[in-house]
């Protein structure tokens, strides 16, 4: 099988998910793939490449693609949060915590947020409010998905349904 650059990239964010950034390792993602690290210098100088690689995928696949989706200037605030409240989150939760450990990351976490805070304040603002309160329910939003992601990493599970309903009818 003839692996591509993104196979490392996603195998890197799987390894983040499930063993934190001291694991997304060169020779373990080579075993989990199957294949010689030679493949690995063929796509990336070196690891730190495929970190900054694999921050560029999860920024295009879990921010810009939603805000850029032809269906995204019809797309609903309870749309979107259902959708995110609804599907699996690892890898977010995973780069959250990296970000706590380096400061460039961190930085641009900031900024990716500030993306992800513009696009939910639209969304406000289409059903009427002011730019200032958009942006400040936004920003309340997003607290409570930062929550709910601290929240999920504890083995005891917490549903959700019912604060989300709850906030939905705040929206």
């Amino acid at each position: 099988m003839q692996y591509i650059r993104e196979d490392w990239i996603r195998a890197g964010l799987d390894m983040l998910a499930e063993a934190g950034i001291d694991a997304v390792r060169v020779e373990p993602l080579a075993r989990k793939l199957k294949i010689s690290k030679g493949s690995f210098y063929h796509h990336f100088p070196d690891r730190q490449a495929l970190l900054d690689s694999m921050i560029d995928y999860w920024e295009e696949h879990a921010t810009e693609r939603i805000i850029r989706a032809p269906h995204s200037d019809n797309m609903s605030l309870e749309q979107l949060l259902s959708s995110v409240f609804s599907s699996e989150r690892k890898i977010e939760a995973a780069i959250y915590n990296w970000a706590k450990q380096h400061p460039a990351l961190s930085k641009r976490l900031v900024e990716i947020e500030q993306r992800r805070i513009g696009f939910v304040a639209s969304l406000y603002e289409k059903k009427g409010l002011s730019p200032a309160d958009a942006k400040a329910r936004a920003q309340l939003a997003y607290l409570l998905y930062i929550g709910w992601l601290v929240r999920r990493e504890l083995e005891a599970p917490f549903d959700m349904s019912a604060p989300l309903d709850h906030f939905k009818t705040w929206i």
